[in-house]
């Protein structure tokens, strides 16, 4: 591996969404910007949890929450085992994960890889001492940092860019 520490292999653009706001907006943003969870954080920043497309699929279908604003089609009746609640009063705290899996910019991609293997998790949201969220460290990451992953992964490029005779594009 070239990278040593999380901060080297982190992503640092990482989009975040506050605990008191609506299931609703959280929804917007997760089908608008194609990401599948984002870090909570408090009103002064710090990481409070995390939520995921998963999250809201239960909240929704689990616990019998839908969108009366948004399911509106031919049929007025809800889906079978779900009952009407606007989620535009619902909170993304009622929603989130309290389990956040963090690591330190400065710690070792090995204690990123081991703590993703030992907690079956992938990714971990990159923290300062303060809990501002710094960035998210996927093991996609990891395994892109792994020369001989890097390799294949050019080869593979290169493969997507010829025709089938052989010729490039």
């Amino acid at each position: 591996m070239k990278a040593q520490r999380v901060e080297d292999l982190m992503v640092r653009e990482v989009r975040t969404v506050r605990s008191d706001a609506d299931v609703h907006e959280l929804e917007k943003l997760l089908l608008k910007e194609k990401i599948h969870g984002v870090p909570v954080v408090d009103p002064e920043g710090r990481i409070v949890g995390v939520v995921s497309q998963t999250d809201l699929l239960s909240w929704h279908f689990m616990e019998g929450v839908d969108g009366a604003t948004v399911y509106q089609g031919s049929d007025p009746r809800p889906p079978r085992g779900l009952r009407f609640a606007d989620i535009r009063t619902a909170r993304v705290e009622e929603v989130m994960s309290p389990v956040v899996h963090c690591i330190c910019p400065d710690q070792s991609v090995t204690l990123a890889a081991a703590r993703m293997i030992d907690r079956k998790v992938h990714r971990l949201v990159v923290v300062d001492e303060n809990a501002q969220v710094l960035g998210i460290l996927s093991a996609a990451d990891l395994l892109r940092a792994i020369p001989e992953v890097e390799a294949a992964l050019e080869k593979v490029k290169d493969e997507r860019i010829l025709n089938p005779d052989g010729r490039r594009i």
